[in-house]
């Protein structure tokens, strides 16, 4: 809310209109440039003017910022696999970090826009495992013309690229700084492929603010998320931790048992807390400054007032809320809420003023139908993969999308369920003993229920079948501090059955076909 109230100060005009691009002039309303910019693992609390002024004013204060978006799999893969199919993780079927899991790999949102007449460009991390999944690490995944992608796990220094299936390597100067590096080819690829008749999907993933996996970069933030520069990592160090009430919970005792085993965090704990989020918060600001390079140089090519912004992050994180000193996959209010900003070009709101502020709840799902309406697309690819079927549709292989298109809300048109409820679900198979290794949970009416299926043994840390539930008032318990499972509250029976229905959802009534006997439509 502080972070709505916050936005709606700031929030103005949409920035006045260049001259047409030769798409523009064509006489026809043109495909847009859409350019989408993902963080890893950023909390919402770290989307603040003081810490990220430039992406705020570029993309927030003209466009829309969404104050209730979730991602429906907190986990790196399964949220950009849930962007990239516009499915809930149980149809495309990466429930946990395993790119080998992707169903129909070469059905995804580039591939549909590629053959929509988009050149199609990703910079930066992509889906976890991918290298696993390939005979040659540096293959370009299905879907995408120009590829330059870091390789391996999370480092900032020392690491090796795939730049079109080239392998290059990046060392420990300063200019090697990934985010330096992904910032740097982003705008290249803008300059480069803008403008032309060819509109452009740019996908920019960045490593920040996630630690670095396996290596130490040296200095004060080695082995956390590492600014790229001294000053980045002074400005905000000891930067206060938030304090909400959920910070190191006084009472858990309402909480499953992976929460209710949990000692409350001392300060050695809460030191090295602090320390990881000021790091992170420092890594941001080189995230900050390459929204900006984008944007500068969308004004240099004369595509800016042509091209959709997005920014997000594919998860939240914990930094000590509800005594859970790190981690990304429970399904509280921390991890599932993300940053969401999307600024659309002023000819594609139908002559309708801009719409500020979003409080409708919305999902990363909802991306792709987005990014398929903007462009004239579908979600289909020719069965037999030869492009010489493309425009017969007896031989199209379409994926059925959960998600719906944002545009409704991006105009202020109306049309959008008043009481949507969304699905939260992961499947790990595996526990480090500290968290839930299986659950499926709706959010909707105000409300989180969750069903916790799958849970690991306090001593052997190996999952075993369960059946834990927490419900939370999120109106009038914000913070979930008070579970009331156990109270009986009237609506859990009602939330229930929707959970029942949702978790094998496919697709959106009076939109796509019926989903298979025994399932249903999502909502």
């Amino acid at each position: 809310m502080a972070l709505a109230a916050a936005l709606a100060l700031c929030v103005t005009a949409a920035a006045a209109h260049s001259p047409a691009t030769g798409r523009a002039q064509a006489g026809v309303q043109a495909q847009p440039n859409i350019v989408v910019i993902t963080t890893d693992d950023q909390s919402l609390n770290m989307l603040r003017g003081k810490y990220m002024p430039k992406a705020i004013k570029q993309i927030a204060q003209r466009g829309t910022t969404f104050t209730s978006a979730l991602v429906t799999t907190p986990l790196c893969c399964p949220s950009r696999a849930s962007l990239l199919t516009g499915q809930y993780a149980h149809n495309h079927e990466v429930l946990r970090n395993a790119y080998t899991l992707l169903s129909d790999k070469d059905n995804v949102l580039p591939a549909w826009l590629g053959r929509a007449g988009y050149r199609t460009a990703h910079v930066g991390k992509f889906l976890n495992g991918y290298e696993q999944a390939t005979g040659d690490p540096a293959e370009v995944a299905p879907g995408w013309d120009s590829w330059f992608t870091t390789l391996g796990a999370t480092r900032y220094f020392d690491y090796e690229v795939s730049a079109n299936g080239k392998r290059l390597h990046f060392g420990k100067g300063p200019r090697s700084h990934v985010t330096r590096v992904i910032n740097r080819k982003a705008a290249t690829m803008v300059r480069r492929f803008t403008p032309a008749p060819q509109p452009l999907y740019l996908q920019v993933d960045h490593r920040a603010p996630h630690t670095e996996t396996n290596a130490n970069s040296g200095g004060r933030c080695g082995t956390k998320a590492v600014p790229e520069n001294p000053g980045d990592e002074k400005r905000l160090r000891h930067e206060p931790l938030p304090n909400p009430p959920s910070f190191n919970e006084a009472d858990v005792s309402d909480k499953p048992s992976f929460v209710r085993d949990r000692p409350l965090l001392n300060e050695g704990k809460l030191r090295k807390i602090a320390k990881r989020y000021d790091c992170a918060l420092g890594a941001l600001r080189s995230v900050d400054r390459g929204v900006k390079q984008i944007v500068q140089t969308l004004k240099q090519t004369g595509e800016l007032d042509d091209t959709v912004l997005v920014f997000t992050s594919d998860n939240g994180f914990y930094f000590g809320e509800h005594r859970i000193a790190r981690d990304k996959t429970h399904p509280y209010e921390e991890a599932i809420r993300v940053p969401l900003m999307i600024r659309v070009p002023e000819r594609f709101l139908g002559g309708r003023p801009l719409v500020p502020l979003v409080h409708d709840q919305v999902a990363n799902i909802d991306l792709a139908p987005t990014f398929l309406e903007l462009a004239g697309a579908e979600p289909c690819v020719p069965e037999s993969g030869d492009e010489d079927d493309a425009d017969d549709s007896d031989d199209e292989d379409c994926r059925v999308m959960d998600g719906r298109s944002l545009m409704p809300l991006l105009r202020g048109t109306g049309g959008w369920p008043a009481d949507r409820g969304l699905l939260v679900e992961y499947d790990g198979a595996s526990s480090k003993g500290t968290s839930s290794c299986r659950y499926e949970g709706i959010r909707a009416r105000g409300r989180l229920y969750v069903e916790h299926l799958s849970i690991p043994d306090p001593v052997t840390e190996i999952c075993e079948e369960a059946e834990e539930i927490e419900l939370y008032d999120l109106v009038a318990d914000p913070f979930q501090l008070q579970n009331l499972h156990a109270r009986a509250d009237p609506i859990e029976e009602a939330l229930e059955a929707r959970l029942a229905r949702l978790r094998g959802c496919s697709g959106i009534a009076e939109r796509d076909p019926a989903p298979a006997p025994g399932s249903s439509y999502c909502e």
